[in-house]
């Protein structure tokens, strides 16, 4: 028997296992996406009613305002500080821990990503009441900045700086400790070093990080909406108004947003895969 009709064997044999999350991809993912797409193109008015289901192609002129495009640009502004914000932040935290000779190094990251264990709400709550006036009535320091852009933003990068640290650490455990001592032998200063050795080799944990950020970033809408206090509306609150605020008709302008959202946001994850075909990137 070959080699390839064993791996053929295996992968018969294994992909009995993958046939549950095939159907629970099937129901709780294709499904509601097609129920979006039928939303998105019909004349339900008063209610989500198949019965009433009549193709329309009239509400992409709503889905494309001047409001959605001008919050869909805010949300890809503020996405792209937040991720910049990690990295900068993220990078130096995930290289000291990684390069230290310490004992406990994971029980460090384990304490750095243990808010992500959190209920986010809750943390939201937490942050919004310190940003409105804790800092001066038990400090004395006038510090008063909730609804403004840059506590939505500050905001933005402590909810996900776990998530940008965490990959770049892990990409950095990977790398071999003996390229850095080849490097120092071959004359190569540390900054050199860095720059030629550490940087390349971590990239791959950077890429990684930028997805887990700017992606949640771009999409959220709980931070501005708490943090914000309706003063800063990004393209998730849009989409959250359409659906739950809005009235019926408005279904089908939430359901267009949303589908333009999921396509963007297969289309990096599709750029993603064709530069990196082993998906070391995603791991």
């Amino acid at each position: 028997m070959s080699m390839t009709q064993v791996n053929k064997n295996k992968i018969t044999r294994f992909y009995k296992f993958a046939i549950p999350y095939i159907i629970w991809l099937a129901i709780f993912v294709v499904i509601p996406l097609i129920l979006l797409l039928i939303v998105a193109f019909s004349t339900m008015e008063k209610a989500i009613s198949f019965a009433d289901y009549r193709p329309a192609i009239y509400h992409i002129k709503d889905a494309f305002s001047n409001a959605n495009c001008d919050a869909f640009l805010n949300s890809l502004l503020y996405s792209l500080i937040t991720t910049v914000g990690c990295i900068l932040i993220g990078y130096p935290v995930a290289y000291i821990v990684s390069m230290s000779k310490l004992k406990n190094k994971y029980l460090m990251i384990l304490l750095i990503i243990f808010p992500m264990w959190i209920c986010m709400v809750l943390r939201l709550k937490m942050l919004n009441y310190m940003f409105s006036g804790m800092f001066e009535s038990v400090l004395g320091i006038p510090l008063n900045i909730s609804g403004t852009t840059g506590a939505v933003i500050l905001v933005m990068v402590i909810m996900y700086l776990p998530f940008m640290i965490l990959p770049i650490f892990t990409q950095l455990e990977k790398i071999d400790r003996s390229l850095f001592e080849a490097s120092a032998d071959l004359g190569a200063t540390p900054v050199k070093t860095f720059t030629k050795v550490t940087l390349p080799l971590s990239l791959k944990g950077i890429i990684s990080g930028i997805i887990m950020v700017f992606l949640p970033c771009a999409t959220g809408f709980a931070i501005p909406q708490i943090i914000g206090n309706g003063n800063v509306e990004l393209i998730g609150n849009y989409i959250e108004r359409y659906f739950v605020s809005g009235g019926a008709s408005e279904y089908n302008v939430g359901a267009i947003v949303s589908l333009v959202i999921i396509i963007a946001v297969i289309g990096s994850l599709f750029f993603i895969f064709k530069t990196d075909p082993e998906g070391d990137t995603l791991i």
